[in-house]
């Protein structure tokens, strides 16, 4: 089971790649401008956050004798949040920067592919 969940997660995140740059590229040259710029501080500063949550998993559940179930539930109950935090904050950005509304569709459909295939990758782990 656990090699259909990789292979879900490698299917996901090509399927969703595919989609993100067929989207991008009927964007004309000011909305991709516009796009790239808009999204410039989200890309740099929006790891952080994930790079902190794994940090804090991988200390607790390495470091100390705190129960590994319980830890383990509430970093995905995190990682979830995080990823719903996501999903709302791009899209409200793709609104105020005036992106076309089949952009927007497609980029919210290329999330979920991805968000399909983690899920699945991580339902076969656990």
């Amino acid at each position: 089971m656990q090699a259909s969940g990789f292979i879900a997660l490698i299917v996901a995140i090509v399927v969703s790649r595919f989609i993100s740059e067929r989207a991008y590229r009927e964007l004309d040259s000011n909305q991709k401008l516009r796009l790239m710029d808009g999204f410039s501080s989200t890309r740099m500063y929006s790891m952080v956050p994930l790079l902190v949550l794994v940090g804090g998993f991988w200390f607790l559940t390495t470091k100390t004798e705190l129960d590994k179930p319980l830890i383990t539930a509430a970093y995905f109950g995190l990682l979830i949040i995080y990823v719903v935090i996501c999903t709302v904050l791009n899209q409200r950005k793709l609104i105020v920067l005036d992106m076309p509304v089949p952009y927007q569709r497609m980029f919210m459909t290329a999330q979920a592919v991805s968000l399909v295939g983690f899920a699945w990758f991580f339902y076969t782990v656990f």
